[in-house]
């Protein structure tokens, strides 16, 4: 493949006043500089795959229709595009934006909801006492599943609709033959379709036939001639013609340069604690099914189906369930917060992403200055004279005006038209021709070559009229108006400029070149062939900067919140220096110029750099104070890597398509809805949708970003002590053998009402500027407020155990214990040498088979005193009775029953692990209420804060449904819950609640008084 064919697949553009490679190329050769540290992580593609991927932009347009299987005369097929257009569909689709959704939690989650479904279905098969619960367990978890996925993938649909809305045109295509009318983003390959002045393309193209067609590429405009392309981004400024799709949606060349989605810490953090929980949780459940096979005589497929029901408590125990929906609430609550301050963000995984950023990159005007700038003075050496005697030359006044883009004017141009307008100015600006070669041109100013341009006719003669930097417009220029331009009148040109700017004052330079014949104007898509050095200099105007009046209050915020600001500027560096000093931010800047800071293209077109200035890069991007004077887009590149290497989390602002380098690189990318290019707008993170907003403002966004993931973090904290006392309670249940102190259904219950309420509740809260670090937070969640939590649930677990007669002894490996089995109407009767078990013989014989005892097999009313016992001496009673010999005796020694009258028929029996269960979930629930106030603040204390009413509203809804899932009687068999006596509705795990709200409280205190506890 020629070098040139390489360079027409990213220019299709003319160069003007410059040599060499084009801004698209450097661009490109930018970005696959940034991409360098990666090139070893991915297989380098051959030469043939390039040329496979790319020859669509290349080969003879015969060739091209066979490859897009298309007719360029009369189109696709109405079939054939429907097909197409259903297999584009499935590609963006919403397959993807749902697969998006499956992250570590979801898929344990999924993994329990099959468990539990085939648990489910096996036990109704096998009579199997825990079948109707896992029926309900299946329930509950797929209701979790949808409502957390549909939930993310509504957020996704959102934010992709309101981009396409903005997106939203009609175009003109051939189908069968046919012209028929569609939305652009409907558009697909083979599409042989009509392009016309105005039109924003969406797609990559290659043109069929044109008529006067210019394309702008950036801010640089070309004409197409057949064959040539069209990318993506692409405005048609002129002229008519027709073209076919190549390549749409995330294959065009701009959609792969774009940057991929950073790493989130958040995230990052979570999966390292599932997994350190889930290695933990396979170690226990491989000991439950290897203890419940060698222990337990139940039939072998049994064994596992009870062994994966232990995996699918782990799993419910382990996973904040809650959690899921929390998240996506909490964020999606942020995202309409961040619409009402008039910001876009493009998905919730952003907003982390948006909290982490701790060096902001902005430009300085229209930002840190006004968008009003008023008029100083005009003046350049013996130019003076002509403003004192209010004389004007007439190419200076159609350079001030011609040169202006009259369909998108910013605040420097309204002033120079303001001080330039006369009364023939608006009869110029509509009868003006723009010409080059007979077609019409105007180049907007380009921020990397400063300056804009402008090519007319005027009686037959044509100017080059250029505006822009001074010293890059003396640059280009051999005189003045008044004669040859000489080392002297340099030197005082750039000492009056710098005296000027040394004020704070704006300056544009002037200059035109006039050409007698249009043979010798030999513009072409590739450069042109005039001298630029014969343009003439025709003066200086300077414009008075007048800062934002909100620059310095959001300047102190972000100094209040550690966030580094970096101006990058195309400003003269004494302007910067003196607007930055101005703010009363910088106390003595450092001004570093593009030109100090440069990438070298060299012939092979390979970007390198010298050592020296990279480490000199490093060095100016740690200081406290540094603005970069004089830069081009290009440049920001290396900027955003230098600041990401010194450990940087950076936010970049843009509007053009030369800043997709840097939004590739930067963790955050912002534009503007009015302003920035639409391609730009696309491929942002952040989109200021305000036109009386300005970059400095998405500070804003930056702080309510900080505020969701603090508030986010609190809910992880709630969530994951509850989950530690539910696994705690699991270890228990596995490690010692005892009946299970909380059921799975209760487990889900309190993540998806209690856990999910108070969570959702925390995401309303306010934002503290300094938090300790997360990692430490969830730390002391699980290994002190968890913990706490656990205590006082089994705490009121075993205390109900102790009410209906039971020790801790007589819980010990219960859980498949052999017994012996009892009759229906059997009674316990401590005076018979069988203890009332009408099963059980004299001599302490028993003829059949022993029996596992099952905990939770429901109305299982046996008084255990019959069942858990062993042969051995007779007790006083049956001695009385006339037993001499060995006898029946209990186990166990059992305690008396404190249960009232209205309770005795569950003293002894395995319903008291009903009331157990219960009073654990009650003292969860009170927990879990506490905790909400502890964690409302991670610094001040709970009660500094104001009134929160989504608090209210959700600490009123969890204590209302704590008494009617422990009372209401349908849900009572749903959840295993019971009607509680008074006197164990928590009372034994009060204490515990108590002693949390007072060790957060004492952790915060201990954080605000002493400096070595804020190093955590």
């Amino acid at each position: 493949m020629a070098n040139s064919e390489m360079q027409d697949m990213l220019i299709c553009k003319p160069r003007f006043l410059e040599k060499g490679p084009d801004i698209q190329t450097k661009l490109q050769l930018s970005i696959n500089y940034a991409e360098q540290d990666e090139q070893m992580e991915r297989p380098v593609p051959s030469v043939y795959e390039k040329y496979a991927e790319m020859q669509e932009y290349f080969c003879p347009l015969d060739q091209l229709e066979g490859l897009l299987k298309t007719n360029f005369g009369v189109g696709l097929s109405s079939d054939e595009a429907l097909k197409r257009q259903q297999s584009k569909s499935i590609d963006v689709s919403d397959w993807k934006m749902f697969i998006k959704e499956l992250n570590l939690f979801a898929f344990d989650l999924i993994i329990a909801t099959m468990i539990s479904i085939s648990l489910a279905i096996y036990g109704s098969q096998n009579n199997l006492e825990f079948s109707g619960e896992e029926i309900i367990t299946s329930c509950l978890l797929l209701i979790v599943i949808t409502i957390t996925f549909a939930m993310g993938y509504q957020q996704r649909k959102k934010s992709q609709y309101a981009i396409e809305k903005d997106n939203e045109q009609t175009i003109t295509v051939y189908r069968d033959g046919k012209m028929q009318h569609i939305q652009i983003q409907n558009l697909v390959s083979g599409d042989v379709c009509v392009i016309k002045d105005g039109l924003v393309i969406y797609c990559d193209m290659r043109v069929l036939e044109s008529s006067d067609l210019q394309i702008q590429m950036n801010q640089d405009v070309t004409q197409a001639v057949k064959g040539s392309q069209i990318f993506c981004g692409s405005l048609i400024r002129n002229g008519f013609g027709k073209a076919v799709v190549i390549k749409t949606g995330s294959s065009t060349t701009i959609a792969q340069i774009q940057k991929r989605q950073g790493s989130k810490l958040l995230q990052k953090q979570l999966i390292l604690f599932q997994q350190i929980m889930t290695l933990i949780a396979l170690f226990v459940i491989a000991l439950v099914i290897i203890w419940s096979g060698v222990m337990s005589d139940i039939d072998t497929y049994n064994v596992f189906a009870y062994g994966f029901r232990v995996v699918e408590q782990v799993i419910i125990a382990i996973v904040p369930v809650g959690l899921l929906v929390i998240v996506t609430i909490s964020f999606q609550m942020a995202i309409r917060r961040l619409a009402k301050l008039r910001f876009l963000i493009k998905d919730a995984e952003s907003i982390e992403r948006l909290s982490e950023i701790n060096c902001l990159c902005i430009g300085l005007n229209e930002v840190i200055t006004s968008k009003n700038y008023s008029f100083n003075s005009f003046n350049d050496c013996k130019q003076l004279l002509y403003e004192c005697n209010k004389q004007k030359s007439i190419h200076l006044y159609y350079c001030a005006i011609l040169t202006c883009n009259h369909t998108n004017l910013d605040g420097t141009e309204k002033s120079i038209i303001d001080y330039f307008k006369e009364e023939d100015t608006e009869d110029l600006i509509k009868n003006t021709k723009y010409y080059v070669n007979g077609i019409q041109y105007h180049l907007p100013f380009n921020s990397s070559k400063k300056y804009s341009l402008s090519i007319v006719e005027q009686q037959g003669k044509y100017f080059v009229y250029i505006k822009g930097a001074p010293e890059v417009i003396w640059s280009y220029c051999n005189k003045t108006l008044f004669g040859k331009i000489d080392l002297q009148q340099t030197q005082q040109f750039n000492d009056q400029l710098v005296h000027q700017c040394s004020k704070g004052l704006r300056s544009i330079g002037f200059a035109y070149l006039q050409i007698e014949n249009e043979e010798d104007l030999k513009i072409n898509e590739n450069d042109y062939e005039f001298n630029k050095q014969n343009f003439v200099y025709l003066g200086t105007l300077y414009l008075n900067n007048s800062l934002n009046e909100q620059t310095i209050p959001i300047l102190e915020k972000l100094q209040k919140q550690n966030i580094k600001l970096v101006i990058i500027t195309g400003e003269h560096p004494e302007t910067a220096r003196v607007i930055c000093k101005n703010t009363g931010y910088y106390s003595n800047p450092t001004i570093i110029e593009g030109h100090q800071l440069y990438l070298h293209v060299d012939d092979q077109q390979e970007v390198t750099r010298l050592s020296s200035v990279e480490n000199k890069l490093g060095n100016w991007c740690s200081q406290q104070e540094i603005v970069f004077a004089r830069t081009s887009p290009e440049q920001k590149l290396s900027i955003v890597k230098a600041l990401q290497q010194l450990n940087y989390k950076v936010a970049i602002t843009g509007e053009g398509l030369t800043d997709l380098g840097a939004f590739r690189q930067a963790d955050i990318s912002i534009s503007k809805k009015h302003g920035s290019q639409q391609m730009i707008i696309n491929s942002s993170d952040l989109i200021l949708t305000s036109s009386k907003q300005t970059f400095l403002d998405s500070y804003q966004a930056i702080l309510e970003a900080k505020r969701a993931v603090n508030n986010v973090t609190k809910s992880i904290m709630l969530c994951l002590s509850s989950n530690t006392a539910m696994i705690l309670a699991l270890f228990v249940y596995c490690f010692l053998g005892t009946p299970l102190p909380f059921s799975q259904n209760l487990m889900l219950l309190t993540s998806i009402s209690v856990d999910l309420i108070l969570g959702i509740s925390l995401a309303r809260e306010e934002l503290e500027y300094r938090i300790p670090n997360r990692t430490n937070l969830f730390l002391f969640a699980i290994l002190i407020i968890g913990c706490i939590e656990a205590g006082g649930g089994l705490m009121a677990s075993f205390s109900a155990y102790r009410y209906f007669g039971f020790n801790l002894q007589n819980l010990y490996f219960t859980r498949f214990a052999r017994v012996y089995p009892v009759g229906d109407q059997d009674t316990y009767n401590p005076s018979s040498y069988t203890l009332g078990n009408s099963n059980l013989i004299d001599n302490c014989q028993y003829i059949g088979q022993m029996q596992n005892y099952q905990w939770s097999s429901p109305n299982n009313t046996i008084d255990q005193r019959l069942i858990f016992v062993q042969c051995g001496t007779c007790s006083e009673l049956q001695i009385q009775n006339g037993y001499l010999t060995q006898c029946w005796n209990t186990k166990y020694e059992y305690p008396d029953c404190e249960s009232n009258i209205n309770d005795l028929q569950f003293c002894y029996t395995a319903k008291a692990s009903d009331f157990a269960s219960t009073s654990f979930y009650i003292v969860l629930v009170l927990s879990q209420c506490i905790n909400y106030f502890a964690l409302r603040t991670l610094i001040k204390s709970y009660n500094s804060t104001r009134i929160n009413t989504l608090a209210i509203y959700g600490l009123t809804i969890s204590l209302i449904l704590l008494p009617i899932i422990v009372y209401v009687p349908g849900i009572q068999r749903v959840f295993q819950t019971i009607n509680m006596p008074w006197e164990l509705l928590g009372s034994a795990g009060l204490p515990f609640c108590l002693l949390l709200l007072a060790t957060v409280e004492i952790v915060k205190w201990l954080l605000r008084t002493y400096v070595g506890f804020q190093i955590l």
